[in-house]
């Protein structure tokens, strides 16, 4: 067995290792995540596996006179949310079961969370169902050979946590065979990378 990747002895607490593994991107990665998902006044839209809800109140003031709802299945996660984005509508649900209606959404996205459903066929089956035909779907992805990709399996390991981690072109290979969606361009980013799914 390899041995993972060495962990810095700062690193010992799990809030140091959260800031760690933050979920953030650079500047330019998020300018061209809102290029991609392209969120306008009147959308409604949801950020499945939202955490505590730091990118769904991001995209919220990115588009005044949206609608953000945010949903993941840790409760504590939502209840932060609840707590410092109360204006987002945050909802613990996991991707394979989402609590809306058919068609309800405008546009969806994932920032990653990708690698933590449980079952991605029928997570993309849930979202597709949730957005209207012509929607959008974006998830920002890590490439399992980077750092953080090997540090998410690593954790993901360490903690019990099935955690699936793929190339950009895996993913693409994988969402082309699933049914309602078809890949509507996506960016390589490096270490991440960019996709964006349409609603058939």
């Amino acid at each position: 067995m390899c041995p993972g990747p060495k962990v810095p002895k700062s690193w010992s607490s799990s809030a140091r290792r959260r800031r760690a593994l933050s979920h953030s991107e650079s500047s330019s990665d998020w300018a061209r995540f809102f290029d991609l998902l392209h969120p306008e006044s009147g959308d409604r839209i949801l950020d499945v596996g939202s955490g505590a809800g730091e990118k769904a109140a991001r995209v919220l003031a990115a588009a005044p006179g949206s609608e953000v709802f945010a949903v993941d299945p840790n409760p504590k996660r939502i209840g932060q949310a609840k707590r410092d984005h109360p204006e987002v509508k945050s909802s613990v649900a996991g991707a394979e079961k989402l609590p809306f209606e058919d068609a309800y959404f405008d546009k969806a996205y994932s920032t990653m969370a990708f690698h933590h459903f449980l079952d991605i066929d029928k997570a993309l089956g849930e979202i597709a169902r949730v957005l209207k035909h012509g929607g959008s779907y974006v998830l920002l992805e890590v490439e399992p050979r980077s750092f953080a990709g090997r540090m998410f399996r690593f954790f993901g390991r360490l903690m019990g946590e099935p955690i699936t981690i793929m190339t950009e072109a895996q993913c693409l290979s994988r969402v082309r065979a699933g049914e309602g969606f078809v890949v509507d361009g996506s960016v390589s980013l490096g270490s991440k990378y960019l996709v964006r799914l349409r609603r058939t």
